[in-house]
Formats: structure tokens, C-alpha cells, sequence
């Protein structure tokens, strides 16, 4: 599901991803700045400042930024995304499968009450107008 990212922005939305985005390079460069790493402070506060300035001066022209800011979370939404839905499946599903059959639970397996797998309904019967559109 790939939407297109538009290069202009709205006055707000600009606004929104320069003092975000912005702000967020800047705590990064203070975060490098109090642990004493010199070297990368100027170039990333000097970029959060440049993207603050924009989003407070001229958020609609931050469009083409925001594009290709959007095209490189796609492209680590790519790479990251399968690697991190295997390491969900190999350390917690297939763990999980594996004790469940050696103690012998099967999930999808339901015991027959009354010699039927029929569930036995109660409360009020459904009428045939909530019967359309179940879904």
C-alpha cells in the first residue's frame, strides 16, 4: 500500500514536520554535545536549525525536503520491517508452537459437548435485518 507523497505542503503540515523533525535533530545534537562528541554537533544542530527556521519562516517550502525525507522511510520501512517480523516469528511464534506441542495444547482443536461441535446459542435470536451486512 504505497501512497504518493506530495511535494507541497500546507502552511500546518510544513510547520508540523520542520519543528518535529527539527527539533528532534536538535535534542540529538545537544544529546551528542553533553556526551562530548564534538564532531557531528555542528552539522546536525546545524540542520535542525535550518529545518526549525524553515517550518517557522516558510513551512511550504519545506515540500521537496519532506518528499525526500517520506522516500527514505520507505526505504528503511523495506529493509526493517521483514527483518524485524522474522525476529518476532522466530523468537516468539515458532517458541511459542513448539512448547505448545510438546504439551500437547492444540490451539484449533475444540472438544464435542453432547456429541456435537455445535455451539449452543443463548440470549436473543438474530433477526433476518441483522443478517445482512455481517460483514
Amino acid at each position: 500500500m504505497e501512497a504518493r507523497v506530495p511535494a507541497g505542503l500546507s502552511a500546518s503540515e510544513g510547520r508540523k514536520f520542520g519543528l518535529l523533525v527539527g527539533g528532534a535533530f536538535l535534542a540529538i545534537a545537544g544529546i551528542f554535545y553533553w556526551r562530548a562528541k564534538m564532531g557531528p554537533v555542528p552539522y546536525v544542530g546545524g540542520l535542525g536549525g535550518l529545518l526549525v527556521v524553515g517550518g517557522l519562516v516558510a513551512p511550504t517550502a519545506l515540500g521537496p525536503i519532506y518528499k525526500a525525507w517520506m522516500g527514505l522511510a520507505l526505504v528503511l520501512s523495506k529493509v526493517t520491517t521483514p527483518i524485524f517480523m522474522g525476529v518476532i516469528y522466530f523468537v516468539v511464534i515458532t517458541p511459542m508452537g513448539l512448547i505448545m506441542k510438546l504439551i500437547g495444547r492444540r490451539a484449533l482443536e475444540h472438544q464435542p459437548t453432547n456429541n456435537s461441535y455445535w455451539i449452543q446459542r443463548t440470549g436473543p435470536q438474530p433477526t433476518a435485518d441483522q443478517m445482512k451486512r455481517q460483514f
